[in-house]
């Protein structure tokens, strides 16, 4: 019966939305199947736990990567950060971090592995198979010139991608200053507490939506798109080991992506207050449609209501170009998310970084032989597939830069703004006034 009636109760939207902080899944579920934050740590928990999980690597900490196929993301950069990044010694640093980092794991699997088949096959055909005259080789010159070429095509990408990376970088910055000055604002031309304190919520949760626009995970990486979770189906209490048997539950990607994202925005609406915005962005988000289009919506809504409660136009107005700067970088941002570097250009240069890879140790076997082959091909392999493989991870700019630490910084420039400001009066005004 006590089943029946949470199943029952479950049906009935709002009462999900309650219980559930407005997690929008289908109405049929039970509220024990629900996915649950995970990963997003709320702002009255960060004094005792790390909003960002990170790892060390000989020294350089970055976020921690679950998978060796993960590229590197690193947080903003401190006065402690630059010192280690210009260190003299960096570079001792950089080669015991070899075998740790990402391009080398990356490649090593199957790339560098191809290579060194490729150079055992090779040397063991010609010192037991093949005759001296008969020994498979290509000439070192003629190879140098390809391998000319083939760096020039992997410096040319590379600049490509990093144009991208460094555009998108611009953005997030134009965003924040564009928040900052709407916020100000805000203070300064709406009179209506109400509306004030409703855009000011939209300011904070903006970025948020336009994270988990631009990023499939909204900047929680940790998050895999297939993973199961032990829950207990019975009742939302833990689960005892040494009693009962844990049940498993897989849940949806997009739903456990949804409830970090109906996280993060619960905790900029803790207050109770302006809950319709909050249903009205989370039901968004849950069918697909555009998060940040519907955010500036809700923002136009409010400055327009300010033309009613004594606001200025002209006043409207400056505050609607704000919006203008929004929605122009957003569009910029997802221009650079939908559209990749040419796909044949990609496609070609892939084709001839595998073959010149695996044609490199017939360049090499002359000059280093069977026993110096393995390595020297190795090596000049990784140098050239490495700047290959971090190009095509500096293409998607928004699966690399911290996101949420954007969020987070533009969250606390907004809560500064609306604790610290106070209008100046002049003393001369308040000496008339007494007057």
């Amino acid at each position: 019966m006590k089943k029946l009636a949470l199943i029952t109760k479950s049906k009935s939207l709002g009462k999900r939305l309650a219980v559930l902080s407005h997690a929008f899944s289908s109405t049929s579920k039970s509220l024990e199947e629900e996915a649950k934050s995970v990963f997003y740590v709320p702002r009255a928990e960060r004094a005792e736990k790390a909003v960002f999980k990170l790892e060390s690597n000989v020294g350089d900490v970055r976020l921690f990567r679950y998978d060796r196929a993960c590229p590197t993301r690193e947080l903003n950069f401190t006065p402690e950060t630059w010192k280690m990044h210009k260190s003299p010694y960096r570079k001792f640093r950089h080669i015991l971090s070899t075998f740790g980092s990402s391009p080398f794991q990356r490649l090593m699997i199957p790339d560098l592995v191809m290579v060194s088949a490729v150079s055992v096959g090779l040397s063991y055909y010609n010192v037991y198979i093949a005759a001296p005259e008969a020994q498979v080789s290509l000439d070192m010159g003629s190879f140098a010139g390809i391998t000319s070429a083939i760096g020039m095509l992997a410096g040319f990408r590379l600049n490509a991608s990093y144009g991208r990376y460094e555009e998108c970088r611009i953005f997030w910055g134009e965003t924040n200053n564009t928040i900052r000055d709407l916020a100000q604002q805000t203070m300064m031309y709406m009179r209506d507490e109400d509306q004030r304190s409703r855009m000011l919520k939209l300011c904070k949760a903006y970025p948020v939506a336009l994270n988990f626009h631009l990023n499939a995970k909204g900047g929680h990486h940790n998050i895999r798109r297939t993973e199961v979770d032990v829950i207990n189906m019975i009742g939302d209490s833990p689960m005892h080991l040494e009693t009962e048997e844990p049940k498993k539950k897989k849940h949806d990607f997009n739903d456990r992506v949804q409830a970090e994202f109906e996280a993060e925005m619960r905790d900029i609406y803790a207050d109770g207050r302006h809950e319709d915005d909050y249903d009205r962005i989370c039901k968004i988000k849950y069918s697909g449609a555009n998060t940040p289009i519907e955010m500036l919506t809700l923002m136009r809504e409010t400055i327009a209501g300010c033309i009613n409660h004594g606001c200025p136009a002209i006043l409207v107005r400056a505050m609607d170009w704000q919006c203008e700067r929004l929605c122009g970088v957003f569009g910029a941002s997802e221009r650079v998310l939908r559209t990749a570097l040419p796909t044949g250009f990609t496609r070609h240069s892939s084709r001839l970084m595998f073959l010149w890879s695996n044609l490199l140790p017939f360049a090499i076997y002359p000059a280093m032989g069977p026993i110096g082959t393995l390595p020297v091909s190795l090596i000049g392999a990784y140098a050239l597939l490495g700047i290959d493989d971090v190009s095509v991870q500096l293409e998607e700019p928004f699966d690399i830069l911290p996101l949420r630490q954007y969020s987070d910084g533009m969250f606390d420039a907004i809560g500064q703004i609306e604790r610290n400001y106070v209008p100046y009066i002049p003393p001369s005004a308040v000496s008339k006034g007494s007057d």
